[in-house]
């Protein structure tokens, strides 16, 4: 049986256009010898899944957002990696990590602070909040579940009542759901402190995030010093060492809390970054000179692995 070889495998599931983060990518492989595949649905998905099963295709580099939209999301990351091939993100430590309840623990005993948080179990009933737990969250509440992504089941200005968590909670009734205190960030010359930092196989990207208005730009060296905002990279490094994620985005704040300036992680770990640039969408779309510099460590990345790959299985066969 004739074997193929991708070397790079964007999977996505194909609702619009491509991102111009797609066509980065398939040229950073293309000046590198490389062979680039996008992969737009899960039909698509599920013939690359077969074709590993049966021996008839290796990949070398799989970006993995699929997700939800497919149901075998998980074994195809899993077929990819026992191969040999690099996952972004590894399949296991996405299954482990994109919990927020279980990251929310390690982080604490990593010693980082933290949003005030209280964690509700699945098999918990609902109820009202007590006093003692409203006076520890504040007045601004925030609910999300444990296990979604982006947005999705976020409840902003949660009122602590037993109905309102019976609401939160049917977005995914057997999730665990993480009760916060909302992070008011600081002003910085008329710009709230609030990032999005991403980290890319070590190299870590912040960019001033609004909140409301979603608008995006890269902080720079300057901005990074008069702010004092070297932490970013600290704390970004810090979760990439917990979770082993080898690309991801997280969001922090910079709040004051009992007179003293904090960095809070808000969403800790999101592996399917927001990628469309500003030539796409507008302001709040990420910078083109980030989106480019992270396509071509991407690329280098899988570059490298298939280079490691090729001398091991060379000196296997010496042997």
């Amino acid at each position: 049986m004739s074997l193929h070889y991708f070397d790079i495998v964007f999977a996505r599931r194909g609702e619009g256009p491509p991102p111009r983060f797609i066509a980065m990518l398939e040229r950073e492989a293309q000046d590198r010898g490389m062979v680039f595949v996008h992969c737009q649905s899960p039909e698509q998905a599920e013939t690359l899944r077969a074709a590993l099963a049966d021996g008839s295709l290796r990949i070398g580099c799989l970006i993995d957002y699929m997700g939800r939209s497919f149901e075998h999301d998980y074994e195809l990351g899993c077929a990819v990696k026992d191969a040999g091939g690099l996952v972004v993100d590894d399949p296991d430590r996405v299954r482990l990590y994109g919990d927020k309840a279980v990251m929310h623990h390690e982080l604490a005993r990593a010693g980082l602070p933290l949003p005030r948080t209280l964690i509700w179990r699945s098999w918990q009933a609902s109820r009202d909040l007590t006093l003692d737990e409203r006076d520890q969250l504040g007045r601004r509440i925030v609910c999300k579940p444990a296990g979604g992504s982006g947005s999705g089941g976020v409840v902003l200005d949660f009122d602590g009542t037993r109905a309102a968590l019976d609401e939160a909670r049917a977005y995914d009734p057997d999730d665990h759901y993480l009760l916060q205190e909302f992070a008011a960030p600081l002003d910085l010359n008329g710009r709230p402190a609030w990032f999005r930092v991403y980290n890319c196989f070590g190299q870590v990207f912040a960019c001033f995030w609004n909140p409301a208005t979603h608008e995006t730009s890269a902080v720079s060296p300057f901005e990074s010093a008069i702010y004092g905002l070297h932490e970013l990279e600290r704390i970004s490094q810090t979760i990439a060492a917990i979770s082993g994620y080898t690309w991801f985005s997280t969001e922090i704040a910079l709040v004051e809390r009992d007179g003293r300036r904090l960095f809070l992680p808000i969403d800790y770990l999101n592996n399917k970054c927001f990628m469309l640039t500003h030539a796409e969408v507008g302001p709040c779309g990420l910078p083109g000179a980030v989106a480019e510099a992270i396509a071509r460590q991407i690329a280098e990345q899988a570059w490298r692995h298939a280079q490691r790959h090729t001398r091991t299985y060379a000196a296997g066969l010496a042997r």
